[in-house]
């Protein structure tokens, strides 16, 4: 009777406690769910009104204006605009060491902006390369002065040995001009005009002065560009046609002596090989040269004055691109001069010679001045002049 009376109530006391905790974990399940559908379900909130319109993401062109979480859509504020509005840019990111830095916004390599620069650097060299469009030209005019001395020995009678001294000056303008037939020929013809005198004297014994004016032989030649280089890589190959034609006043004087003369008095062709290698700002040039001298009858006597071969190379710098610095060495040798047939002794010649230029590109005129020294003796002491390119 005992044991049954302690056990009843033992067995209420746990169903009482098991009931209240499942009532207890029913009413937070109820709770949580009812926060969540209050948080999303904005089809019962009080914030629209019945009146206003309804929009949804398939009236906008743009789905980029509508933030989409889960099934439900969130419309911006644009969206209740006229005209939808652009979104901002996006924020840039923001690096780990914390700082942002601003950088000029990037821009095509192909775009350009205002009128494009002719390469102007390499206009030293205008009138042996190939540098006019087509139906385009250029004349140049000037004035150049140059001057050589030579002294030599001289026989006296009845015996003895004595000094004599040649002095030849001459004075011209370099008029010239250049024509661009093609993409790859040009054309071009010069003709000097001015004055020369020398002078050949023996102090104390005698003094002979001579002088000419007038124009001197016409030269006319084609340029063409056989191969156009790769800057840094190869060269642009230049192929030159030239002809000599004797349109000055000249004689052949025995003695070689007496005559002041612009012109050489025979016809002439010649061809030359220039290769021009770019390195900006730096430019080399190099090439090599024949000319043929025609011979020629002077007071009923043979005279072919030989060949001559000539050689170059150089080197300009582009100080701006208006303004390039150039230097170059000339070298010509030429081979004896015959006389019906027979070697003049002594006539053979090489002449070796420095030029030094400065380029100068203003208002659309090419202006040069430049000045050369003579390094042989056969060659001309001094010449200096300038020469303006319209």
């Amino acid at each position: 009777m005992m044991r049954t009376h302690l056990t009843r109530p033992r067995h209420n006391w746990l169903a009482h406690c098991l009931r209240s905790a499942l009532i207890a974990g029913a009413a937070v399940f109820i709770g949580q769910a009812s926060t969540a559908s209050a948080q999303w379900d904005y089809g019962s909130s009080n914030s629209f009104r019945i009146d206003e319109p309804l929009f949804v993401a398939s009236d906008f062109e743009d789905d980029s204006l509508v933030w989409r979480y889960g099934t439900n859509s969130i419309m911006p504020v644009s969206a209740l605009q006229e005209e939808p509005g652009a979104l901002p840019p996006p924020l840039p990111l923001i690096p780990e060491n914390g700082k942002v830095e601003l950088v000029e916004p990037p821009v095509s390599q192909d775009q350009e902006y205002g009128e494009p620069l002719e390469d102007f650097n390499v206009q030293f060299l205008r009138t042996a390369s190939v540098l006019l469009d087509p139906g385009q030209w250029q004349m140049d005019v000037g004035l150049v002065y140059a001057k050589a001395d030579y002294d030599f020995p001289i026989t006296l009678s009845p015996s003895g040995v004595g000094r004599a001294d040649l002095k030849r000056r001459s004075l011209f303008v370099p008029f010239a001009l250049r024509y661009g037939l093609t993409d790859r020929i040009q054309l071009s013809g010069s003709l000097p005009i001015g004055w020369a005198h020398q002078e050949y004297s023996s102090l104390g014994l005698f003094d002979q002065n001579t002088d000419s004016g007038g124009i001197g032989d016409l030269e006319l030649g084609v340029n063409l560009l056989c191969r156009e280089g790769c800057y840094g890589y190869s060269p642009d190959v230049i192929l030159s046609f030239g002809l000599t034609a004797p349109t000055g006043d000249a004689e052949y004087a025995v003695n070689g002596l007496t005559q002041a003369t612009l012109a050489n008095g025979v016809w002439a062709p010649s061809v030359q090989l220039l290769m021009i290698q770019r390195y900006d700002p730096i430019i080399y040039f190099y090439g090599l040269g024949y000319r043929y001298q025609a011979k020629r009858e002077f007071n009923d006597r043979d005279v072919f004055y030989g060949h001559q071969f000539t050689y170059n190379f150089g080197v300009g710098f582009a100080v701006n691109d208006r303004i390039t610095l150039s230097t170059a060495f000339l070298g010509l040798y030429q081979t004896e001069t015959q006389l019906d047939g027979l070697g003049v002794p002594g006539s053979m010649r090489e002449l070796m010679r420095l030029r030094f230029a400065a380029t100068t590109y203003r208002c659309g005129r090419i202006v040069e001045p430049f000045a050369e020294i003579g390094m042989s003796d056969d060659a001309a002491d001094a010449v200096v002049g300038i020469v303006w390119t319209l």
